[in-house]
């Protein structure tokens, strides 16, 4: 086999299959752009895939869940669809599920988004650092995304829009693409601020509460959790099988904070959660 032929068509794939973005390539989940090996372009892309994946985690748990180092397999949906500046995009790589935005600016180096996530269409293969039980049902805010040199760059602000806990997070990350012949391979560093509201409304235990559970638990106290930082990494590579068929693994560890392994919800203490994933998806 002529290996220079095979090479140069699944280069084309890339672009074909995998450059997938919504309003412009900086307008997206940053996992998503690093994956596709964007680069700034002013036009639009609107995309359906469907994949299945298989991941395989070790994480802290809550008494209140089953945990600890286990598989799973599950089919996930990413997509995006942008009209005259808005846009509604779901991404499996995201911690968040559906996204509701308007791109308010937009340029060859910087891209800024106001946005709605929910946990709408969530699939849990992501580990954010915080909870392994439930999710924020809507948060409103901004996502600002830009190139420094050859790394990405974004900076997100979210606060809860339904009143429950009032909380707000904000993170921060950077990550880099490599192509080496037909694989694409990416990294991510990143820290996340989490306010005391969101963490306690999650972790901590009312003097109530804890009063309530002694009957039934030993040791449970009262715990008023307070604002946390969080830091996370991740490797993985895309590889285009063909025009419409796209391979993907990923390999993640986020810390968690003292402030969350502290709670006495928490039995396991220990302080990272790792996981790694593979899927095959079909882009429509």
């Amino acid at each position: 086999m002529n290996y220079i032929k095979l090479y140069k068509p699944l280069i084309s794939c890339i672009s074909i299959a995998a450059m997938t973005f919504t309003n412009a390539s900086l307008a997206n989940d940053i996992s998503q752009n690093l994956r596709n090996n964007n680069q700034p372009t002013s036009e639009s892309d609107d995309y359906l895939e469907i994949g299945l994946m298989v991941r395989i985690n070790d994480e802290p748990t809550f008494k209140s869940k089953n945990g600890g180092s286990y598989s799973s397999l599950g089919l996930f949906i990413n997509g995006s669809y942008s009209w005259n500046n808005l846009f509604i995009e779901n991404y499996s790589e995201s911690d968040h599920g559906l996204s509701l935005g308007y791109n308010a600016f937009n340029n060859d180096k910087w891209s800024l988004d106001f946005m709605a996530t929910t946990d709408w269409g969530k699939v849990s293969f992501e580990n954010n650092g915080r909870y392994d039980y439930d999710d924020d049902k809507l948060m409103v805010g901004g996502r600002l995304s830009g190139y420094l040199g050859e790394n990405t760059v974004q900076f997100a602000i979210n606060q809860d829009a339904t009143g429950d806990h009032n909380g707000t997070t904000i993170s921060a990350l950077i990550g880099r693409s490599w192509q080496i012949r037909n694989w694409n391979f990416h990294g991510i560093i990143g820290a996340e601020y989490v306010s005391a509201k969101l963490n306690n409304y999650y972790v901590g235990v009312s003097e109530e509460r804890a009063e309530y559970l002694s009957d039934f638990v030993d040791g449970i106290s009262a715990y008023d959790a307070g604002a946390s930082v969080n830091f996370s990494t991740e490797l993985g590579v895309t590889y285009p099988i063909s025009e419409d068929w796209v391979f993907r693994a990923t390999a993640r560890a986020v810390t968690r904070p003292d402030e969350i392994t502290d709670s006495p919800k928490f039995p396991n203490m220990d302080s990272l959660a790792t996981s790694f994933r593979t899927s095959i998806s079909y882009v429509f």
